[in-house]
């Protein structure tokens, strides 16, 4: 891991960049002082992390005046868990890392504000959030007050996935589709929830039935396919507990092209999300003894139907119904591999071979078989 290290710059702020903005915040007192960028309605922003990032710190004043003002600033660890709590997500403190015994911020007399510059180094994240959480300590000289709703912010530092990725096609062989450990045993993993996510990309939608995934025995099958019986064949269909729906029909989906799908299914719903957002939900018959049962997990499954390539990326397999503010946040990322509503964790980034490995240590390592073709690398989704 590379060492973490913080440069603390101030940097003058004219006033005339921030005329209109005094709220009800701080009208019931004389001044105040606040974090800028706790002033909208986010309480968060998402920064990527690309060989180290600069976090800037913006302090600023309600409005100006002819002496200089110093404040503390402080990291707040409570703060980074009732944010988790509030987003079911899991940031972590930056780990090797603190601010300089007495760090503070001088907005020079005249002045509106000042920025406190912190960078961060290039880590090795194992697959984790990290973030940072600030807040105004004391009012070290000036005699202004610190603001309480705006005192807080949280710098979300993200590492964006630059990864290899599989190329796949059907086969009509025995080991002729991705198949997940356990392969011979029926795995027998019941739950009233589930949700699905991957990255996919087809080279063309050029037949039907090109199944991505199946999973399932049975009445509890759920059968994930590009195309039907009507073409065009570049739309989305999911066929579980005796229902299906498809995303649209002429359908929309554009060859070589990126798309990221989650499948969320919340005991009674299950919606399909398209990069992120609602494409389309319906309910399905309630699943026989109230839970939905896995007994295999499989891609790229329908043989010779599968003709065209395919290349995936980032499978995870959950025991819970994933909010749409998860989908979003964790699109372009990582997500811990330890989190226990992980079922199976596939990145499928190793970069060579034709095994995927579970990060979760669930022991769902997958097996390519006769459907690899080839690996892709430096794929990134966010751009």
């Amino acid at each position: 891991m590379k060492r973490i290290y913080i440069l603390s710059v101030i940097v003058a702020l004219s006033g005339m960049l921030f005329t209109g903005c005094d709220n009800a915040d701080y009208e019931i007192k004389d001044n105040s002082v606040y974090l800028s960028d706790a002033a909208g309605s986010d309480k968060s922003v998402t920064l990527t992390m690309e060989d180290g990032v600069d976090v800037n710190v913006n302090v600023r004043l309600a409005k100006t005046v002819d002496h200089d003002v110093t404040i503390e600033l402080k990291l707040n660890a409570s703060l980074l868990e009732e944010y988790n709590k509030l987003n079911a997500s899991e940031y972590n403190m930056i780990p090797n890392f603190s601010l300089p015994t007495g760090a503070s911020v001088t907005i020079p007399a005249g002045e509106i504000g000042a920025v406190y510059k912190i960078h961060i180094d290039d880590f090795d994240t194992n697959r984790l959030q990290y973030a940072l959480p600030i807040e105004l300590g004391g009012v070290l000289d000036g005699g202004v007050t610190p603001s309480v709703s705006q005192g807080r912010f949280i710098y979300l530092l993200a590492k964006p996935l630059i990864v290899s990725v599989p190329v796949m096609k059907g086969a009509t062989t025995s080991d002729g589709k991705v198949r997940a450990r356990p392969i011979d045993d029926l795995w027998g993993i019941n739950t009233s929830q589930w949700s699905l996510e991957c990255w996919a990309r087809m080279s063309a939608y050029g037949k039907n039935n090109q199944a991505l995934f199946n999973t399932g025995s049975g009445d509890h099958e759920i059968y994930i396919r590009f195309g039907d019986a009507n073409k065009p064949f570049n739309y989305l269909q999911i066929k579980t507990l005796g229902g299906q729906v498809q995303t649209s029909n002429p359908g929309d989906l554009v060859a070589n092209v990126w798309y990221h799908w989650a499948f969320v299914y919340d005991g009674t719903t299950l919606t399909i999300y398209q990069n992120g957002e609602e494409k389309t939900k319906f309910d399905p018959p309630a699943p026989k003894g109230g839970q939905v049962r896995f007994d295999r997990f499989e891609m790229i499954s329908s043989g010779s139907y599968f003709i065209n390539d395919c290349a995936v990326s980032q499978v995870r397999l959950w025991k819970t119904a994933i909010t749409q503010t998860q989908i979003k946040g964790n699109m372009y990322y990582s997500v811990n591999p330890n989190n226990p509503n992980l079922i199976l964790y596939l990145p499928m980034d190793e970069g060579k071979g034709q095994f995927f490995n579970d990060v979760t240590g669930n022991g769902h390592d997958a097996e390519v078989g006769n459907s690899f073709r080839h690996w892709e690398h430096n794929v990134r989704f966010d751009k």
